[in-house]
């Protein structure tokens, strides 16, 4: 698949954006930095095929397409200014974040390359996140090119500064750096306690930027998981952000309280529509007892099996990950 995805860019001088299965040029931000800086640092691809995709991500982040379709949207704005302009761009605070981890991808693949000074640079624009962080509210929000925040701010709003959701589904989407976003509110137990606030509040909406309801916003409201709209890839990670901050009883409970009322085998089985695989994989993972937060750190964050046996590759698993995080090597033992 990697070699693929190389291929892709050999041909065309752009990493694809989303394949579905062919290009669709959508979304914000790009990703595909977290699926080769994933094969990279565990070691799925190396040689000439991972220098080669290090060097597409380098471009990808670097350099302006022309085009929506290709490449980084406000590729510019964002390297000069570290945050993608509300004023210019739609779904700006997305769009910033997925850089800001791409921009962590990238580093991590050029550190396990051996190019200090390319990951360096880079692990300094994975900060960037940091550039929308309003204390006043509490949320990510969006900012103009003057550097001014929005005005009008509704954390239930969707759309607009956000992507099929509002502030509560994507103001939490720093993958790669927990420890830093704990900070912007003042610590750990902060942090939880919003979370706490996420999972407690009412599945309410407004329609925002959409000027209608989408099928993601009444899949959240029909389910009792507060703020935290499982139908879509945005709120994936967050019952496994408790883990992460200290909280692991807490992770245990959100999840397997989705995955036994959100899943089933019938046709209404699935609490949202299964994009890509996405809707199934976070289910597979939940099933296991570990999860991939962030593709592109050899690590998966251990909450607890829903199963008393589980295997992958034939390789029966302990009933609970110990450790607080997981690597390949625990799990495959190689």
């Amino acid at each position: 698949m990697c070699e693929g995805f190389v291929n892709y860019y050999l041909d065309t001088g752009w990493l694809t954006r989303w394949l579905s299965p062919g290009e669709y040029g959508i979304m914000p931000g790009t990703l595909i930095e977290a699926v080769l800086s994933d094969a990279i640092v565990k070691g799925v691809i190396g040689g000439d095929l991972a220098k080669t995709a290090l060097a597409a991500m380098c471009k990808q982040a670097n350099t302006p397409s022309g085009t929506p379709a290709r490449g980084r949207a406000a590729c510019a704005e964002y390297n000069a200014l570290g945050y993608v302009p509300c004023d210019l761009f739609g779904e700006s605070v997305n769009a910033t974040l997925d850089y800001a981890y791409c921009d962590f991808c990238i580093a991590q693949a050029a550190e396990k390359l051996g190019e200090r000074k390319t990951a360096a640079a880079f692990y300094a624009r994975s900060k960037n996140y940091k550039n929308l962080f309003d204390a006043e509210s509490g949320f990510l929000r969006g900012k103009d090119s003057a550097g001014k925040m929005r005005a009008q701010f509704d954390p239930f709003a969707w759309g607009g500064d956000y992507c099929e959701g509002g502030a509560w589904q994507n103001g939490f989407g720093v993958y790669h750096d927990v420890e830093g976003l704990a900070s912007l509110y003042g610590g750990r137990a902060n942090l939880i306690g919003k979370l706490d606030a996420l999972f407690a509040e009412k599945p309410r909406y407004r329609a925002g930027g959409y000027g209608g309801e989408i099928h993601e916003m009444t899949e959240m409201g029909v389910r009792d998981f507060g703020q935290c709209a499982v139908s879509n890839q945005p709120s994936f990670h967050l019952p496994y952000l408790f883990a992460m901050l200290g909280e692991r009883e807490k992770t245990e409970y959100w999840a397997e309280k989705i995955a036994n009322e959100a899943f089933s085998w019938e046709e209404t089985g699935f609490p949202g529509d299964e994009d890509n695989g996405s809707m199934a994989a976070w289910y597979v993972f939940t099933a296991m007892g570990f999860y991939p937060v962030c593709p592109g750190k050899d690590e998966y964050i251990a909450a607890k099996p829903l199963f008393e046996s589980v295997a992958v590759c034939g390789r029966k698993l302990p009933p609970r990950f110990e450790k607080g995080s997981v690597s390949v090597k625990d799990i495959l033992g190689k």
